[in-house]
Formats: structure tokens, sequence, C-alpha cells
């Protein structure tokens, strides 16, 4: 996720300065969620974040890592097995293509002229379409079997990646064997230099086009036809997402779920910073997170369980767009129709102490119901904020986005990013484990409360009608 730095400067204003400690009421010995602390926060947080899992990136030995220590931790609450063949696994495909040499394109200069995305096949050939306005609005008849040409003006930034990837996707159900996108004319040759260094390498998690980008000027002179090769190497690998199954009690709602999911992974190792040190560790992006929901799960399969099962779910390629989500509401291991809810965590573990922001809590009942366990819990020392950066849309941008576009209610507990934000400086040190356990212990409340009540969680009209907006 990424915010503007206007708006990531007035959160650190509102968040910095000295913050009065408030007394807080210590729960009850036989509270369950007494078992939610600091100290097993910040041991879980240094795990997840050491060196030795080398920033988790998906795929890698370290993702693989982190995800065995989970598995583990769910095999010892006496969790049941969420995943795949009876393990607490599910994994997903992942295509990872590299450029072994410069695409070519007959009378263009690979890296001055255009640069590629390899994807699947691996060259752009056929009969060139162009197509006015967006590409999803065109029938799928008219372009099947050729190549469209788009133009997506504007500076390669994150708003004309969002447009790319909307003309991929409608290009790859249309059934077209490639994407011509014709570039904004002030992008120079220098821009396509550097995107073509950048997109030496691509992964995907679903069979997409393969995508030429090319300069106006260069394109004047294009034939009706083309034919573009892309030499690439392609390696295929299988990351894991881990679900655990806290099974309910009730026999009438055991068969219905609650999930509480937050994404395991992060960016892996990268371009060193000042101190030398080239590790993203990700203490905070993601392993705030997936702390939260390992103590969680801990903490109510330490009792009897509630009426509705719960399903405890670490997902991977947050990172990479969502994929590890995406895939488990794709393919669940439940039925999706029995999911009730979901509570996603992420970066809960920095800035304001006492401050959660709870994104998404005006779309359904879960945020009403986090609010009155809010006041019922004043030890928590907790401030339910609504979402600070609603122009980020952050509500559509993580993992209970996924469940969200299943008409499944979600709430997001997050903290908001910081001046560590996909660093290798976001290390377990600068946690603040308190805040991080105790926003843990509200994720128990709530996911309880949910797995407990007979009335399963309703979107709010708009919340319905936002969500639909953006998914069909």
């Amino acid at each position: 996720m990424r915010i503007s730095k206007v708006v990531f400067a007035a959160w650190l204003v509102a968040c910095s300065g000295p913050v009065a400690e408030q007394p807080r009421v210590q729960p009850s010995a036989a509270d369950p969620a007494a078992t939610i602390t600091p100290e097993d926060m910040r041991a879980r947080i240094a795990f997840l974040s050491s060196d030795d899992l080398r920033g988790r990136d998906t795929p890698s030995p370290g993702l693989d890592s982190a995800a065995a220590y989970i598995a583990r931790q769910f095999q010892s609450m006496g969790l049941r097995p969420g995943g795949e063949n009876g393990t607490f696994y599910q994994r997903y495909p992942y295509t990872i293509r590299t450029l072994s040499a410069a695409a070519t394109w007959a009378g263009l200069r690979y890296a001055s002229d255009f640069f590629v995305w390899p994807g699947t096949p691996l060259n752009i050939n056929g009969t060139l379409v162009a197509v006015n306005g967006e590409l999803a609005s065109i029938p799928a008849a008219q372009i099947r079997g050729q190549v469209p040409v788009v133009t997506i003006r504007g500076r390669m930034d994150r708003a004309w990646r969002t447009a790319v990837n909307s003309a991929r996707n409608a290009a790859q159900l249309a059934g077209t064997t490639g994407l011509i996108v014709v570039v904004d004319s002030s992008v120079t040759e220098e821009n396509i230099q550097q995107a073509a260094a950048s997109f030496r390498r691509t992964s995907t998690a679903a069979p997409l086009n393969s995508v030429a980008f090319v300069r106006p000027q260069a394109f004047e002179n294009a034939a009706g036809r083309v034919a573009i090769e892309i030499p690439a190497t392609t390696v295929e690998h299988r990351p894991p997402n881990v679900a655990g199954i806290l099974r309910g009690s009730d026999p009438a709602l055991r068969d219905t779920y609650v999930v509480l999911s937050a994404h395991m992974d992060h960016v892996g190792v990268g371009a060193p910073d000042a101190r030398g040190d080239s590790i993203y560790n990700g203490a905070d992006d993601d392993a705030s997170g997936t702390s939260a929901v390992i103590e969680i799960a801990e903490a109510l399969a330490s009792v009897q369980p509630p009426a509705r099962s719960v399903l405890f779910l670490l997902v991977s390629g947050e990172e990479k767009g969502l994929l590890g989500s995406r895939y488990y509401s794709d393919y669940p291991t439940v039925p999706i129709t029995s999911i009730v809810g979901n509570i996603n965590i992420d970066m809960i573990g920095r800035n304001a102490p006492d401050t959660v922001v709870a994104i998404g809590q005006e779309y359904s009942s879960l945020g009403p119901l986090m609010h009155e366990l809010v006041r019922a819990h004043p030890e928590l020392g907790l401030t339910a904020s609504r979402d600070l950066w609603p122009q980020e849309r952050f509500f559509f941008r993580s993992d209970h986005f996924n469940f969200a576009r299943k008409e499944i209610p979600a709430i997001f507990f997050f903290s908001g990013v910081h001046e560590d934000y996909h660093r290798p400086s976001d290390e377990v040190a600068k946690i603040n484990a308190d805040k991080a356990a105790r926003i843990a212990k509200l994720g128990y409340y709530l996911t309880r409360e949910v797995a407990t009540r007979r009335e399963a969680p309703q979107w709010t009209a708009q919340g319905l009608q936002e969500v639909r907006a953006l998914t069909r």
C-alpha cells in the first residue's frame, strides 16, 4: 500500500508528540485475551522479520520458513488443517518470466522505442485492431484472436498501471493474442529505458497476455499486423497460503466461518540503504498482523470454541497484488457461501500508540459491533478511528477486498504507513509491541463475538453498492 506524502505528513503530525499514558484496567486472568501479551507479540514479530527469513518475498525460502512456522503453531494449538489434502497449506500457481535478450519488433529499438511485459504466450502475433476508449467496453468478438491497440495517457505512475492492468485483463478475457499500449507522447526514450529495466522480470499468478508498450512517434508507421518475439525464461512456483480451522461448537452454526486474515509475505531483498542493509524485514508490514492472527488463534483455541468455526488464514503474494487472498477466495477450502465475515489485520505496530484505524467500518455491521466492543473493554485504551485517508481507498487495496468482492462483509485493522515502509529499516526494534498486542486483543474480541452471535454480519446499502460498483 502507498500513501501520498501530504497525507503521510498530516498523519505524522497528528500522531507525533508526547502522548500521556493512561492507566488501564487489567483484564481478568480468566479472560483468554490475557494470553495475548506484548512479549509474545514481540517474540513472534522478531522471528518473522529476522534476517534469516530474508524479507519473506513471494516466492522464496524465507516465505516457506514463515509458512512452516505458522503451520507448526496451528498444529500445536490443536487447530484442524484448513488447507488442501489434509494439510495446513494451500498452494497457488505463480510464474516468473525473465527476459534473456531484447525483444524484437521489426524496425523498432528495444528500450528506446518500446518495451514489453512478458506473458503467455511469449510473443505477440496478429492483426492490429485500434480501440478507442475502454477496452473492457468493446465486445469480445471484435478483438478475439487479434491484437488490440489502446492509448493510455499520463505518466507511468500508479494510476497509469491500474489502467494498464484493466486493459490487460480485458484483453485476456476477450481471447486476444496480445496487447499493444501506446504511451503518452510526453514519455521519453529515457523513461522507456528505465521501464524496460524495471520490467525485465515479471510475475503473474494467472495466465496473462504479453504486452508491448510503444512510444507514439515510433508506432506511427506500424503495419496492419504485428510480430514481436519475446525471448525469456519461465520458472513455475507454488507459493503457500496457510490455513487452520477452529471448529465451532454449535451444531447449527459450526459449518459457517469467520475468516481472520493477514499477509505473511514482504518484499524480500533489495537495494541497500545508507547502512548497507538490503534485507527488507517487514516487521510492521506485516509480521505484526501475522503475529496477531497467531496470538488470537492461540487465545480462541485455549477455551470452549465459539458457535461458528473460525478460519485463520495467512496469505502470501499480498505485495505482488493480493495474489494469495485472491486465489483463496476463488478456490476456497470451505464453501465460499459459508463464510460470514472477514477481519483482516495489516501493519498494527507503529504510529499513534492508542489509535487503530478500522477501515471499512461504515460498510457493514462489523463497524458498530467493533465500537461496542471498544466501549466494553476500556482496558484496551484504544480509539478505533474511521479511515483517515479515504482518497487512498485502502478498503479496496488489501487482502480483505478479495472477500468483499465475493460480497462477504469485511473490516480492516490498520495503523498507517511510516518512514520505514518498504525499507530495510522496518525492523522489530521500532515496533510498539504493547500497541500491537492491544489491537490483537480487539481482534480477538471481535472475532469471538462474530463467531458467537447467531446473526451474521450484514452490509450497509452504501457498502454493498460501492463494492459492487468496483467488482461488476
